[in-house]
């Protein structure tokens, strides 16, 4: 389901780059819904979400029961400081009262679990007279002045020094070092019962019961911060119930409110018995809003009527035995409670959190090298399966993965006569693995372990491309590049087969093409390594507008050939394609009535685009003539407007696809005074000039020639779409074309599929391509007496 177009989704990136503070290394993936326990991003890709917020969506994604609670108390009331007194915020009290460890009977309604920490140190202080605060190593507890002095991790720290003054730090179950460091200046420990940011560490029963018991006999108030363990996360609903435990201060957050931003402080009877808590000892502005309180309220409900922490303790259970009978050298421990889990590994974590995202599941660091799981308390058993699959998938690497496919080969090929052809089920298994653009490293390893064992040397580089080459040293060698890539359009297509036709997406753009490069250049290896080097390149983000993997390899190579993976057909060769420019344009206006003399920003935007089209169509009925190849041609890829009662905004994105020697300077000149007359906001980007080569070359003609000595009629074409030869053609010379299995029409569609035999042919075709390439030196094939016959056509194509 496509919820917004990759466009929009590209467009909220730079809207967030562009004004947010930066303090934050996000994903390349925009969230735009959430059911349950899986997250949709604004290209429609399912998640399993294995983060929830930061361990905050305990009852899962867009639940009904939240919104309505919040649409009713909304209509009622929204806001209500405590120094009134409020019917909502009176049965939440209550509540908690009913359900958090037994003496915890009063509470401090707040935002946050840094306020909640914040407001702890203070009621400690106050209640005890003291002002030291002792923490753990590893222990983290929020990122305001006070919170962040608790926090242990330096580089939270430090940058921020001095902090809170008397706040110690002190091993993790260790008792020995709290009777050290407890003093008679000492008003409270802060502990967390399972450390989450921390590695997922569980205090040991031993060390609770122990701890309390100093600090009661000490006089020193005991604070448990549950802002992560709380709401049934370990199996509980919270996890002093795990140790019988008492606590003196209670923090609460994250999931408290359904994912309404809430905090609370659960106080004791040491606390409030001391008589020091009183009128303005503290406050909060929001702290128990009715709003927040009113979701809270609906959040326990969902959290008892369905079991929810009994599940936490059964799926936690089931997955942590399951990890732990994992048998991946890379994992150190496996630790956790309920689901709160981490995997320690021996490497750090972020490689391997990247290609979970890659294959949709999102979850967390908890230092350098832990994987930390934390799905909602709703998922089921199945999602958990399939997060636990790809995370040994993940594990046990490129060998493992390789085995499993080998043995998915055979055994599929008992039923499906195709895949008993090994150079079938490479794109067979290829289709299988998703690999949209900045998401191919789970691509790129697969192809690296597959090429290695067809002979190949192979490895992934700095930029997440796939490389493969005949020879281990490619100093000084001009190699052939056949420069493919991995990642495909939005848009899940089942594999299967149909009879001959093979479907899947990718099937034609672009896996087709670079599998049929892997299973020809394996052929000509098997042969002998040629005499002149070829090198396979499976590059990243081509389909998005970036160009990012041709981009990383184009001054790394001087290749006296190069062959750009395309679907042209198996007969075809593609020697042009256009060039593109992108304009991003805003309109905005203060809102007016739809009968008043203003345009809107809609219309606006309309015209702008109007003017543009006729602008082109007068261009061409001057310049192109009836070649699509020579004409301008823009597009209007997508329009959004947004009417909220105080603006009036219009976004749209308009794609131009540029013939050769058009003049890419005079027309953004033109776009930007057009823009400025109609106080339209306008930017440009993905600017590629278009390149045309000819049949005449050296590799244009080889091809010509394998074709004809196949029976075939050469068909030379000229693309209307873009692709990576308008990033490499003006370094890497003439000498290139684009060649690849499938009809480029499918491209991109619900449809896409390529026939079986096609994709055979090609791979034939570029084999004899490449030893004739091997054979003979450029010189060579310059002199070599192949006419520009009859024999071959012309065609114009249109291409996405």
């Amino acid at each position: 389901m496509t919820i917004i177009d990759t466009t929009q989704a590209e467009t909220s990136m730079q809207q967030e780059n562009r004004y947010t503070s930066g303090v934050y290394g996000k994903r390349p993936v925009t969230i735009v819904r959430g059911e349950g326990a899986t997250l949709w991003d604004a290209e429609g890709r399912a998640y399993i979400d294995c983060a929830a917020g930061h361990g905050v969506a305990n009852i899962g994604h867009g639940r009904p029961e939240i919104a309505a609670a919040l649409s009713a108390q909304a209509q009622r009331l929204v806001t209500c400081p405590e120094i009134f007194y409020n019917d909502t915020r009176a049965r939440l009290l209550e509540r908690l009262s009913q359900v958090t460890p037994a003496g915890i009977e009063h509470f401090f309604l707040c935002n946050s679990g840094t306020e909640a920490v914040e407001g702890a140190f203070k009621f400690a202080r106050l209640v005890t007279g003291r002002t030291q605060i002792i923490a753990t190593l590893r222990g983290f507890h929020g990122r305001s002045m006070g919170a962040l002095s608790a926090t242990w991790e330096p580089h939270y720290r430090e940058p921020f020094a001095p902090l809170l003054p008397d706040v110690t730090h002190i091993r993790y179950n260790n008792l020995e070092a709290a009777e050290t460091a407890i003093s008679e200046q000492t008003a409270a420990v802060i502990i967390e019962l399972v450390q989450g940011e921390g590695g997922v560490h569980s205090a040991t029963p031993e060390y609770v019961a122990g701890l309390a018991r100093l600090c009661h006999e000490r006089g020193v108030l005991l604070i448990v911060d549950e802002v992560q363990t709380g709401f049934g996360r370990t199996g509980r609903l919270f996890a002093c119930e795990h140790y019988d435990l008492q606590p003196d201060i209670l923090c609460m957050a994250k999931s408290l409110a359904g994912g309404v931003p809430m905090g609370a402080i659960g106080l004791g009877p040491r606390v409030m018995e001391s008589g020091r808590v009183g009128r303005g000892a503290h406050g909060s502005t929001f702290g128990g809003n009715p709003l927040a309180c009113a979701a809270a309220l609906a959040t326990l409900d969902i959290l008892e009527r369905e079991s929810l922490p009994t599940s936490a303790a059964r799926l936690g259970a089931y997955a942590l035995g399951r990890l732990r009978g994992m048998r991946s050298p890379l994992v150190r421990e496996v630790r956790g409670l309920g689901l709160l889990i981490g995997i320690e590994l021996k490497r750090r974590a972020q490689p391997y959190l990247e290609q979970l995202c890659e294959r949709g599941i999102l979850a967390l660091p908890a230092g350098p090298n832990v994987i930390r799981l934390l799905p909602p308390l709703v998922i089921s058993e199945h999602q958990l399966e399939q997060v636990l699959d790809t995370l040994e998938e993940v594990l046990e690497g490129s060998r493992a993965l390789s085995e499993r496919s080998q043995l998915a080969q055979e055994e599929a090929a008992s039923t499906e006569p195709h895949l008993a052809d090994p150079e079938v089920a490479l794109l067979h298994n290829m289709l299988t693995i998703p690999s949209l653009s900045r998401r191919e490293s789970a691509l790129a390893h697969y192809l690296a372990g597959q090429a290695r064992q067809l002979g190949l040397y192979a490895s992934v580089d700095e930029a997440g491309n796939f490389v493969a080459s005949t020879h281990e040293n490619l100093e000084e060698q001009h190699p052939i590049v056949l420069l493919g890539h991995m990642d495909t359009v939005p848009g899940n297509i089942p594999v299967r087969f149909e009879e001959d036709l093979l479907y899947g997406r990718g099937a034609v753009d672009a896996k087709g093409p670079l599998a049929a490069f892997i299973s020809a250049t394996a052929r000509v290896q098997r042969a002998g390594t040629p005499a002149t080097p070829i090198v396979i390149i499976g590059a990243v983000e081509e389909e998005a507008a970036t160009s990012k993997g041709a981009r990383a390899v184009v001054g790394c190579y001087q290749p006296q050939a190069c062959i750009i993976g395309e679907p042209s057909s198996s007969t075809a060769v593609t020697i042009g394609y256009k060039g593109r420019l992108l304009v991003e344009g805003r309109v905005a206006r203060d809102s007016s009535h739809s009968a008043g003399p203003q345009r809107s920003s809609n219309e606006i935007a309309a015209a702008f685009w109007e003017r543009i089209r006729a602008h082109a169509e007068q261009w061409n009925a001057e310049y192109a003539g009836s070649s699509a190849f020579a004409a301008l041609m823009p597009s209007l890829r997508s329009i959004n407007s947004l009417q909220n009662g105080m603006e009036d905004q219009t976004q749209f994105l308009i794609g131009y696809r540029l013939p050769p020697r058009f003049d890419i300077a005079e027309l953004r000149i033109q776009l930007q005074e057009w823009a400025d007359a109609d106080e339209v906001h306008i930017s440009f980007s993905g600017e590629e000039v278009a390149f045309q080569s000819s049949r005449v070359t050296p590799l244009a003609r080889t091809f010509g020639r394998v074709l004809r000595a196949g029976g075939h009629v050469p068909v030379f074409k000229y693309k209307t779409g873009t692709s990576d030869m308008n990033v490499v053609a003006p370094i890497w010379g003439e000498n290139i074309v684009a060649y690849g299995p499938g009809d480029s029409s499918l491209d991109h569609t619900p449809n896409e599929h390529i026939a079986v035999a096609e994709y055979q042919h090609a791979i034939t075709v570029l084999e004899q391509v490449l030893q004739v390439l091997g054979r003979e030196s450029h010189a060579s094939l310059e002199s070599t007496s192949v006419s520009d016959s009859p024999e071959s056509s012309v065609e114009v194509g249109a291409e996405s």
